[in-house]
């Protein structure tokens, strides 16, 4: 911030504004930092203003606007119109996810009984394979499931 303005600085700022300098401004510029500071602000407002248009954009159709105004509003409105089905999707892939949870656990008891009534001598299933871990192992499935079907109900 200059403190100290200098009397000459009005004919140095009318002279860069022209791009008319005397050889005696120019020499007072040379030697005063107030004025120097000045004309290179001031030509670098006029080389901004060159590269910005100054000139009015012309205003889009007002058809335009108001189109995109409805598409917009009806965009919102559907989306609050969906928004009770993708709860129920919601809900019942959540009810599906509990359902079939179990399944896994129940078909490796059902398979461990037809093998001991088939008399398969000498078959031993897992420990692991009890319908317990097996159920919870199947959670994380169901889940990744039921966020699959979210997706889908949500992209339609």
């Amino acid at each position: 911030m200059i403190a100290d303005p200098c009397p000459r600085g009005e004919a140095v700022a009318e002279a860069a504004r022209a791009r008319r300098w005397s050889d005696d401004l120019t020499a007072h510029v040379a030697r005063c930092d107030s004025c120097r500071e000045a004309s290179t602000a001031i030509r670098w407002m006029i080389e901004l203003g060159h590269t910005v248009d100054s000139g009015t954009a012309p205003l889009p159709d007002p058809r335009l606007i108001w189109l995109k105004a409805r598409i917009r509003r009806r965009s919102k409105a559907s989306w609050r119109t969906l928004l009770p089905i993708g709860i129920a999707c919601g809900a019942s892939a959540i009810g599906l996810g509990v359902i079939v949870a179990p399944l896994p656990g129940n078909a490796w008891r059902s398979l461990r009984e037809w093998l001991t009534g088939a008399g398969i001598a000498g078959w031993e299933l897992p420990s692991l394979a009890s319908p317990g871990p097996l159920a919870i192992a199947w959670m994380p499935a169901a889940l990744l499931l039921m966020l699959l079907l979210l997706f889908t109900a949500s992209e339609a």
